[in-house]
């Protein structure tokens, strides 16, 4: 027999489950054992194919095109087949979506599809989307019991979208399962570039109770879709603003995340948007996970759907290379020139793919010792990529990028009209001293260029050290000093006196930020101000 359901989602939370709608089965009812309530006990075979429904982009308007839904397969999931509560048989579903677990006739089943992609071995991943307003409970979905009349039985399964023609009218079941496949497609790309791809554990949070407002996470007002240690929160307000049908804004999430325990980011985060001026590093953090949902997609067009209906949106073309504001500064120069590299279109001499990409990321540039920035990731891509220096050269130079570029971006000399913001980094030896300064001419939200200084430290033998600011007038100053990307020593107390951050070094090059407060330290200035490097 060929059955299709159409299923809605429950939620588990360790021994406790959700009732699914669509017929689930009362678990308060004893269930016969495997081969036992009067069947026949004959081997049997369940299979069938998993699908949720899958809803597009206007190209107009961005938003979301429920009209056109289609069926699309689940895909890489875990697949078990329950005798009450007992697991009997568990598959993982392929890449059509197609499943297979093994019951006996006569015997009360049901199946139970877990949100989640799970692999041991070479190469291995632990990825579960679950509900941070229901106790971070698990999403699945089971089916309603049924009984195994044949020792060959094909049963379909559809999780439905809950759009009832111009509103959510019922579970949107399939959310889980397109976040989670967007992780898939990620991952199948990432095996084609690595064949022993592993991935650190990731919790994707979504729910229907997720807002775009800021406070308890448990609550759901998450404020943005957005990653941190290993936890990707998703919006999911329908009406507001809901991201569990866009795409690009999943991956550039996972993007974070991939950086965080693959490769390295070293962006202060904040708020940022199209034309800002931004401190490097937010600038290619935030524009890598642009081009990175491009990337992995082959579809240049990041699109985010908002509003009533989720009728509305806005939409990056990340392959645009007529950005506002270009430079070394932007995330709009930065997505344009990483998608470049990629993609072989005609008006694009670079086309390396994704592998030389890759390659920089969790090589030479996760153990860089500048900051992460456009800087250190072209200069190792040239360094790698030889035979393709003049085609990179180009793109750095239609994005007002200097092309003699090094990790350390010290040919650069696009100030943006502020003379501080050059030289990139002021390089101090023991017993330097210089003024350097802050602004806050392009924003003052701690993450926008001139914010902050940066400070190249030579520890030439290992040892006690001091860095020492000294404020010009009653200014609060802080400092962070990092070696290949960690923390290794810092300063965030109150006051407007001079600062010392002592610590002892390991012999090499280490770097700095330093940024200004007034004098209650509530907000940041634009001020100068002493540096010194001290061997103590």
């Amino acid at each position: 027999m060929n059955l299709k359901k159409m299923l809605t989602i429950a939620v588990l939370a360790g021994m406790v489950y959700g009732c699914g709608g669509g017929g689930g089965s009362d678990d308060s009812s004893p269930t016969p054992p495997p081969g036992g309530g009067g069947g026949s006990g004959q081997a049997a075979t369940i299979s069938g194919t998993l699908t949720f429904d899958k809803v597009p982009h206007n190209t107009s308007t961005n938003g979301l095109n429920h009209s056109a839904t289609v069926e699309a397969p689940i895909r890489g999931v875990t697949v078990q087949l329950l005798n009450g509560s007992t697991v009997v048989d568990t598959d993982v579903s392929d890449a059509s979506g197609n499943y297979s677990v093994d019951g006996e006739t006569g015997t009360s089943y049901r199946l139970r599809i877990r949100a989640e992609l799970k692999q041991t071995g070479t190469q291995s991943w632990d990825i579960e989307v679950v509900d941070n307003t229901s106790s971070n409970a698990q999403y699945v979905l089971d089916t309603s019991t049924f009984t195994v009349s044949s020792t060959s039985e094909t049963r379909d399964f559809n999780a439905d979208s809950g759009w009832g023609g111009s509103s959510y009218t019922s579970t949107r079941a399939a959310a889980p399962f397109n976040i989670l496949d967007r992780v898939y497609v990620t991952i199948t790309k990432l095996q084609e570039v690595d064949a022993n791809l592993t991935l650190a554990p990731l919790v994707i949070n979504w729910s229907p109770n997720n807002i775009p407002e800021s406070g308890n996470l448990a609550d759901g007002r998450i404020g943005t879709s957005f990653y941190t240690q290993d936890q990707i929160y998703l919006l999911g307000a329908a009406n507001t603003d809901s991201d569990e049908y866009d795409g690009h804004v999943i991956i550039h999430e996972w993007g974070h995340y991939f950086e965080d325990n693959n490769a390295r980011s070293d962006s202060v985060g904040g708020p940022h948007g199209g034309g800002d001026r931004l401190d490097m590093r937010v600038a290619f953090g935030e524009g890598f996970g642009n081009a990175w949902s491009g990337i992995i997609t082959d579809d240049p067009f990041y699109r985010d759907s908002f509003g009533v209906n989720q009728s509305q949106g806005f939409s990056i073309n990340v392959e645009n290379n007529n950005v506002s504001n270009p430079g070394w500064f932007s995330e709009g120069s930065v997505q344009s020139i990483l998608y470049d590299v990629y993609d072989s279109a005609n008006d694009d001499l670079a086309d390396l793919g994704l592998q030389p990409i890759y390659d920089v990321l969790t090589g030479q540039q996760r153990n860089t010792e500048a900051f992460t920035s456009i800087f250190s990731f072209m200069t190792y891509l040239k360094e790698e990529n030889a035979s393709d220096v003049a085609a990179l050269n180009d793109l750095l130079n239609d994005q007002n990028i200097n092309v003699n570029v090094d990790i350390w971006g010290s040919n650069e000399t696009d100030n943006e009209g502020q003379p501080s913001v050059i030289p990139v980094y002021n390089e101090l030896s023991p017993g330097d001293t210089q003024e350097v300064c802050t602004i806050t001419t392009f924003g003052s939200d701690r993450n926008k260029l001139g914010n902050r200084k940066f400070l190249r430290l030579n520890i030439q033998s290992a040892g006690s050290y001091t860095l020492r600011l000294e404020p010009s007038g009653s200014n609060d100053l802080d400092g962070y000093i990092y070696n290949q990307g960690q923390l290794v020593a810092f300063t965030e107390a109150l006051g407007t006196s001079t600062v010392n951050i002592t610590e002892n070094f390991a012999a090499g090059t280490h770097v700095a930020d330093v940024l200004a407060y007034n004098s209650s330290g509530s907000a940041i200035v634009g001020t100068c101000f002493d540096v010194s490097l001290i061997q103590n």
